[in-house]
């Protein structure tokens, strides 16, 4: 009986460390069920794990088999292992065993049919003009697999304008077309991050609002800021985003390598105090400046 209590405490184990290594792809969903969309990313953390607690659960259902199937010692009497085998309880029955296991495999593969929970979102078809029909790339923070992905398009879909919405896990970004009439970018960005992901970039490929500001490479200043906290690729796209939201600013360029951000700007439309709070408020932290002309 030892053998069978201790398969039923693999099982056990293994259930466990199935879900946990679902969970960045079930919260998704659990989010959209329960009406709590600002949780969908909160165990994306775990997606760098996954691979190890697949195998974690692999080998813990495979020691549990084992434990369950190995032949008994030769020299059990026959009838008292007859009895024990016909009180045997449920939670140490190969039944129950084979239950945990289709589950833990059910859980395993949540990624590849996740999309199934999410319904198509109806609109309706109106003519909408090309010109004001807007494209904008957004670089998201967070996403870890295609639950993540269906959850991003579910929001964006949501907001009313928006006539298609495709994001890419493995790129890290989402393609969302609007009627700049119906909506604005604004609002899908803000559609995007009530789901716990976060929008760290835009890139504005049509109706962009930066050339309509009437500024000219010889009234632009370039200011270097030495920024603290930099540390990766997805640091910098958010400080490019939100200094590049401020009037006058025409490039950032921000470098976690160098520890360092580029900002060209028309002084007649912002100042470098105005950009190194910007910068200030995203929570990385302006060291010092230095300014100079950009148009020499």
């Amino acid at each position: 009986m030892s053998n069978e209590k201790s398969s039923s405490k693999s099982a056990g184990a293994g259930l466990l460390v199935a879900i946990t290594a679902s969970l960045c792809c079930i919260t998704p969903v659990l989010a959209l069920i329960s009406g709590a969309s600002g949780i969908a990313a909160s165990f994306s953390w775990l997606e760098p794990f996954r691979p190890y607690l697949i195998g974690i659960t692999v080998l813990v259902l495979g020691f549990a088999w084992y434990q369950k199937l190995k032949p008994k010692p030769a020299d059990m009497d026959c009838a008292c292992e007859a009895g024990e085998e016909e009180k045997t309880p449920f939670m140490q029955s190969k039944l129950f065993l084979g239950m945990v296991t289709v589950f833990a495999m059910v859980m395993l593969a949540f990624p590849y049919y996740s999309s199934i929970f999410y319904p198509d979102v109806q609109k309706d078809n109106l003519a909408v003009s090309q010109s004001t029909v807007h494209e904008i790339s957004l670089a998201i923070d967070g996403m870890t697999c295609t639950s993540c992905e269906e959850h991003i398009d579910h929001a964006a879909m949501e907001v009313a304008g928006v006539l298609t919405a495709n994001s890419d896990f493995k790129t890290g970004e989402a393609i969302v077309k609007y009627d700049e009439s119906t909506s604005s970018r604004q609002e899908v960005i803000d559609a995007i991050n009530a789901t716990g992901y976060k929008v760290v970039s835009v890139i504005e490929k049509k109706g962009q609002d930066k050339p309509s500001l009437a500024i000219t490479t010889a009234n632009l200043q370039e200011v270097v800021l030495p920024v603290a906290g930099m540390t990766c690729t997805s640091c910098e796209e958010h400080i490019n985003y939100e200094v590049n939201k401020l009037a006058g600013v025409a490039e950032t360029k921000a470098s976690y390598k160098a520890g360092e951000a580029t900002v060209k700007y028309d002084p007649a439309k912002t100042s470098k105090e105005e950009i190194i709070k910007a910068i200030n408020d995203t929570g990385y932290k302006v060291k010092e400046a230095t300014t100079n002309s950009a148009g020499k």
